[in-house]
């Protein structure tokens, strides 16, 4: 791994970096949301096809049926693209959790 340092865009102005790389977990980037993926349990097949393609790890198995972490969730939707029985509902997030 390249130490930070030795980065040769770091401090330039308009150019991004991550400094701690893996450090989602401990945002709350769900306030970034527009849209929230809902999920349907009665048309849901436990496929775990929106688990695996969640990009922030934000769906979670929980007693055999997909739980949405929606602190984590970014409202991305790409999970309800994913689904192949068309489970996962978008929906206007009026209100933040």
């Amino acid at each position: 791994m390249i130490e930070e340092k030795k980065l040769m865009y770091e401090g330039v102005k308009g150019v991004p970096h991550i400094r701690e790389p893996g450090n989602s977990i401990r945002r709350h980037t769900g306030d970034w949301r527009v849209f929230k993926p809902v999920i349907n349990l009665d048309k849901c097949v436990k496929c775990k096809v929106c688990w695996l393609f969640c990009p922030e790890a934000a769906i979670n198995w929980v007693e055999g049926h997909p739980e949405i972490n929606y602190q984590l969730c970014k409202g991305c939707l790409i999970c309800a693209n994913e689904c192949p029985v068309k489970a996962i509902d978008k929906v206007v997030d009026k209100h933040k959790d």
